[in-house]
């Protein structure tokens, strides 16, 4: 009996997977910034924050910008390459 408990252990242990950390979209060869947003609107980050930041080279293209996991549509002021001292980054964020 204690042979036939042992091995539905072992089959059981083999069959179990463990859930999602909901962290499966994390490139971990890229460099992520946090922005901490205090209420819902509509939020601008100017290039010069961005140049701060160390993205003043960083194509316009290449941004994203992610909540929970989910990517959040973003506009930029030019359509590609890098932003100049005018330019800057538009999103609607949520709470």
């Amino acid at each position: 009996m204690r042979k036939i408990f042992t091995l539905c252990l072992i089959l059981n242990a083999a069959l179990a997977v463990a859930q999602p950390y909901n962290n499966e979209w994390i490139d971990y060869s890229k460099t992520y910034y946090k922005f901490k947003i205090t209420a819902d609107g509509l939020y601008r980050i100017p290039s010069s924050v961005l140049a701060a930041a160390g993205l003043s080279a960083a194509d316009a293209k290449d941004f994203q910008l992610f909540r929970n996991g989910q990517e959040v549509p973003l506009y930029t002021s030019v359509s590609s390459g890098p932003l100049s001292s005018t330019d800057y980054i538009e999103f609607w964020a949520n709470e």
